[in-house]
């Protein structure tokens, strides 16, 4: 178990908890010892845990639900240190007061005073600190006319008045409590729980387990139902005990463990998702662990649709341009560290012109390059008299920018990037394609300003594959090819692929820009020392050069993978990237919009169905909320 600083009280990643159990039995030390030797001592493996992921920030309460041998105690064994990892990891940020088993460190032999100090001491109390709680402990547990009895002469419930009492003694910064309040009395139980109410409202982190269902609702605010070893599901509290709760409703003979279903052609769907990119995989996985029965097809040999990656000799490569994951949608954020574990990558990209470097975004870094200046007041003088060249609405892109950042910005560092990628003059663009601009007088060289931001460490087609893991997915699959025929399969559709192309382009198609990758893989460990880096000259024909390895906080490769990204005109049979959102098409997208509205089963979701830019959180929302007015 590692300790670090990081920025969550507890964090596990991908662990999975191992134990040998003995196949047959050996009735001796000598017989076990020659067995041992000869390699003839038989263990089944039987995995408690299985690739759990938990990320629990300071203050935050979570409740473990699930039926008996679900992991839930085995789960706080290895946040505790108690178990280790067969594979995975668990880091700790701060104290834990574990009340696991209360009163297990008890020698029954001595008196109640005694253990006092012996289980302050198997705690990591001095005996000085156990004489000064020594009042308090007594007050709480309501032992003192029994303090000098024996522990063997004590009921259930006097053990755990004590043991809870010695183990709450301190203010830890994490509090696990595993079944506490099953034991003694009403007023007890009460006691409890004010007790850890007020550490919670101290800022103290709770991961709480129980079967009662509603002492989870009241001490949490988030859980996590494990089922077999396996996450169910993890979200709001109230969320998850209500599916809990259904899934007990359910007899024990019509429940179904946590495995993917497998159905055959002539089988109904609840639902038919075409598409596996993050749009189409966060509604598959919201409809799966709901128990709904969920068919996914993907035209591609690979889920992840554009945000999709692979490996190349230890790296994660962005098969589609770059991806960075940021939000200031907690349940977003929640959701996707839930199902694999991201890195604390940020995004400062840099621009190319004509070989001049330039931080991104528009920063006091760039300012100082470009102008020599050195303060705040200096840039906003030189950008304030820049910007007052256009007046009056701007009509297209070239006024907007300059009316936002001025003429040497735009110039040098918007022009020819801008033009490239839309593939025409920015006076011919609309002005809305950059509302706002990002321009910071500061030295901040962060590209974004969300609270939130990473990459997938196993990268993003873990990710997909994760959300996909209760559904059925078949690659290289093209829904449009023989619609009738898949949609005859699923009582509702959700098509995440391209709107007009849904309708046959029978109103005429809209544009796209599209893309070409060249990717290269080099005998070195560095080539760029960025990520990102912008050639907003209008000579480089790309728009940008991404070096991969830059995306993981660490890459042992002894190459570099680098792709240069090239804009071109989209006709039939390339990949549509990016939608031309000028009048024209937005037009004709609205008058598709209303057919859309029309069709009875089929459910448009995502950027290509919408004609529109989403960035990766939006369209996770926009899942989420889909899926949760269907699904209530």
């Amino acid at each position: 178990m590692n300790q670090d600083s990081t920025k969550y009280a507890i964090e596990v990643k991908n662990a999975t908890v191992r134990f040998n159990m003995a196949s047959e039995k050996v009735d001796n030390l000598k017989e076990y010892m020659v067995r041992l030797a000869t390699h003839r001592l038989m263990f089944q493996e039987f995995l408690a845990l299985k690739n759990i992921n938990l990320q629990i920030r300071p203050g935050e309460a979570w409740g473990l639900v699930g039926a008996n041998g679900a992991g839930k105690s085995t789960l706080l064994k290895l946040i505790c240190g108690i178990l280790t990892p067969y594979k995975g990891s668990v880091s700790i940020n701060g104290s834990i007061a574990p009340l696991i088993e209360l009163g297990a460190g008890f020698d029954v032999d001595l008196t109640g005073g005694e253990n006092i100090f012996l289980n302050g001491a198997l705690l990591g109390h001095s005996k000085e600190f156990m004489q000064r709680h020594y009042d308090e402990i007594l007050e709480f547990s309501e032992l003192r006319n029994f303090i000098d009895v024996p522990v063997k002469n004590y009921s259930s419930g006097m053990k755990a008045r004590l043991g809870f009492a010695i183990a709450t003694v301190v203010k830890p910064s994490i509090l696990i409590v595993d079944e506490v309040l099953a034991v003694g009395d009403a007023a007890f139980q009460k006691k409890c729980t004010d007790r850890m109410d007020a550490m919670l409202s101290r800022g103290t982190t709770l991961l709480f387990v129980s079967h009662s269902v509603p002492q989870v609702r009241n001490l949490c605010t988030h859980a996590l139902w494990l089922d077999h070893g396996t996450p169910r599901m993890l979200g709001e509290v109230n969320e998850v005990c209500d599916a809990y709760e259904e899934f007990l409703r359910v007899p024990v003979s019509a429940r179904t463990a946590p495995a993917a279903p497998k159905h055959t052609d002539d089988g109904r769907y609840d639902y038919l998702v075409v598409g596996s990119g993050i749009s189409g995989a966060t509604f598959a996985y919201e409809a799966a662990r709901r128990g709904k029965k969920v068919l996914v097809l993907e035209r591609r040999d690979h889920v992840g649709g554009n945000c999709a990656t692979r490996e190349e000799q230890g790296i994660q490569v962005h098969r589609y341009g770059p991806h960075i994951f940021h939000t200031d949608d907690r349940p977003v954020w929640e959701l996707v560290n839930s199902l694999t574990p991201f890195n604390s990558f940020v995004n400062c990209p840099v621009a190319n012109f004509r070989g001049q470097l330039y931080n991104l975004p528009f920063n006091m870094n760039t300012f100082a390059r470009m102008w020599g200046v050195t303060s705040p007041q200096q840039a906003r003088d030189i950008i304030a008299a820049q910007q007052g060249e256009c007046s009056g609405e701007p009509r297209n892109l070239e006024q907007q920018a300059i009316r936002l950042v001025g003429r040497d910005i735009y110039e040098t560092l918007i022009k020819g990037y801008t033009e490239k990628q839309w593939g025409r003059p920015c006076t011919q663009l609309p002005p809305d394609i950059i509302r706002r601009l990002p321009v910071r007088y500061t030295y901040n060289n962060n590209y974004y300003n969300n609270r939130w931001q990473g990459v997938p460490e196993a990268g993003y087609t873990a990710l997909t594959e994760k959300m996909l893991q209760y559904c059925e997915v078949r690659l290289n699959t093209d829904y449009l090819a023989d619609k009738a025929r898949w949609d005859a399969l699923a009582d509702r559709v959700v098509y995440t692929g391209a709107l007009d192309a849904y309708f046959g382009s029978r109103l005429g198609s809209l544009e796209y820009r599209s893309l070409r990758f060249e990717e290269e893989t080099l005998p070195q460990t560095d080539y760029q020392g960025v990520a990102v880096m912008n050639f907003t000259d209008a000579e480089t024909p790309y728009t940008r050069v991404i070096e991969h390895r830059h995306f993981q906080e660490t890459c042992q490769s002894p190459v570099t993978v680098v792709t240069r990204e090239y804009p071109q005109a989209w006709r039939p049979g390339l990949e549509p990237y990016y939608a031309l959102g000028d009048a024209k098409n937005t037009a004709l997208c609205a008058e598709y919009a209303k057919l859309a509205a029309a069709e009875p089963k089929t459910l448009f979701l995502g950027r290509l169905a919408r004609y529109t830019y989403l960035d990766m959180d939006k369209a996770v929302r926009e899942a989420m909320d889909l899926a949760a007015r269907e699904l209530k």
